[in-house]
């Protein structure tokens, strides 16, 4: 049996050609154990997908009786009783927001492309085409299929296919460690103030949507907006009729306190896109959410919503959702998620916040971030070259911590940062596990010196 996996042994086509990989034996709860017996503390959550937790066996359950009805029929051919049932109960969670429709879809990338292309058949339908452009802001992370990676605020990522990518404009994110104003009293109308600019100089009406990731998550390591922040955003965008479109791939289903991260500050964007945490990594489903006053326009127009993937709303993908959603409704997970992570921010304050290289911590809920700078004084963070994150990744992975790393968020080439997503099951002793960890980890990397 194989206990590791280093290029070019097998025939898995690697992501990282250089990296010695474990081979997972199996998870439960917020641990992963690897063939040799390893145990690891899954704070990242993978991909900060986890939100119920390693090896349920009732969601596997759920998912299996589905199977073996029937896995998968064509979304244009068919509906089925578990689709339905999943609508229902997203569009339930969905009522603050205004949203009562709903698609299902695979990855997060495919619904924000989803998204993007309701958006914009609604102005074809509406008889404004000449609404093509999207304003994304910086540094942000949409996903990687191709207008989701046009609209993503990350340079390095673009680099290799930026030929192949579509024209997007692009603001600031709310990014409080590198704001050049007062963030808690200014932050809001600078943001404001640049939106309206950037749409004065592109023409009001070519602008199609404004995407945000409603809390960013690895762009800049979980920073909140200032307050007022979404109120003065969208004044903006209703004045010009722009749409907003809330990417809560990462941060909804409960990972930052609420169902919809939307929900902490009264947004009510006109499109909101799920992914990961409602599918909790037992299988890829993704989800688009958009206003029925829409739809009965295309119903009007094309009479179509013109888009389509082989898996859209597939049962097997359906009854995954539905199953994750009972579990975190059952178990209370969303509130565990406000409690124990409001616990690991003020231990993370506390016991990180003031360690060498650490620059901020940031986040809500059980999304959290922590900022690594070369001069605390300066905020100057590592020069690229010095691959510090990478360095700090392998120490903790060795100590049996995973964390989710981000690059360039500083000025779109420099910038080291980690990024926590546990299970939204955490407890305070696991969240006390974690930090010590951390510590554990910060102490021995900035040991050796970098």
């Amino acid at each position: 049996m194989r206990t590791t996996v280093t290029y070019p042994e097998g025939h898995v086509l690697l992501r990282n050609l250089h990296r010695n990989y474990p081979v997972i034996s199996h998870g439960q709860g917020v641990y992963l154990y690897d063939s040799k017996g390893k145990r690891y503390l899954d704070a990242a959550g993978g991909a900060l997908v986890m939100s119920c937790g390693h090896g349920i066996a009732e969601i596997a359950d759920s998912i299996a009786a589905q199977l073996k009805k029937v896995g998968y029929v064509n979304g244009t051919q068919f509906t089925s009783e578990v689709m339905e049932n999943f609508a229902d109960r997203l569009a339930a969670k969905a009522k603050p927001l205004g949203l009562d429709r709903v698609a299902i879809l695979g990855s997060g990338s495919e619904a924000m492309e989803a998204a993007v292309k309701f958006a914009r058949q609604i102005w074809v339908e509406r008889g404004e085409p000449e609404r093509g452009t999207f304003i994304a802001r910086v540094p942000g992370y949409h996903g990687n299929t191709f207008y989701a990676l046009s609209a993503s605020g990350r340079p390095h990522y673009k680099k290799l296919f930026g030929p192949l990518l579509s024209k997007v404009a692009t603001v600031s994110a709310p990014y409080g460690y590198r704001c050049p104003v007062d963030y808690e009293t200014q932050g809001a109308a600078h943001y404001a103030k640049e939106l309206e600019t950037l749409i004065e100089k592109e023409g009001p009406k070519t602008i199609a949507g404004f995407l945000v990731e409603t809390i960013s998550g690895s762009s800049t390591g979980g920073w909140t907006p200032p307050p007022g922040y979404y109120e003065q955003m969208t004044a903006v965008c209703k004045k010009y009729g722009i749409l907003v479109i809330a990417d809560e791939v990462l941060c909804g289903a409960g990972r930052t306190g609420k169902f919809f991260a939307a929900e902490h500050y009264g947004l009510k964007p006109d499109i909101a896109v799920l992914g990961k945490g409602i599918n909790s990594g037992y299988m890829p489903v993704s989800a688009v959410l958009v206003r029925q006053s829409d739809v009965d326009l295309i119903k009007k127009g094309t009479g179509y919503f013109l888009h389509a993937q082989t898996y859209l709303q597939s049962p097997c993908m359906a009854a995954t959702g539905l199953a994750v959603l009972d579990y975190m409704d059952k178990h209370g997970l969303v509130e565990n998620s406000a409690t124990t992570g409001a616990y690991l921010h003020d231990r993370l304050q506390k016991r990180i916040s003031g360690l060498p290289g650490v620059g901020c911590t940031a986040g809500r809920g059980l999304l959290a971030g922590v900022e690594f700078v070369k001069d605390k004084g300066t905020k100057q963070p590592f020069d690229r070259s010095a691959k510090m994150v990478e360095g700090f990744l392998a120490i903790a992975f060795e100590k049996g911590l995973t964390l989710w790393p981000n690059i360039g968020q500083a000025d779109g080439v420099n910038g080291d940062l980690v990024v926590m997503g546990p299970p939204l099951s955490l407890t305070k002793p696991q969240a006390d596990e974690i930090v010590d960890l951390l510590e554990q980890s910060i102490h021995a990397f900035f040991a050796k010196g970098v």
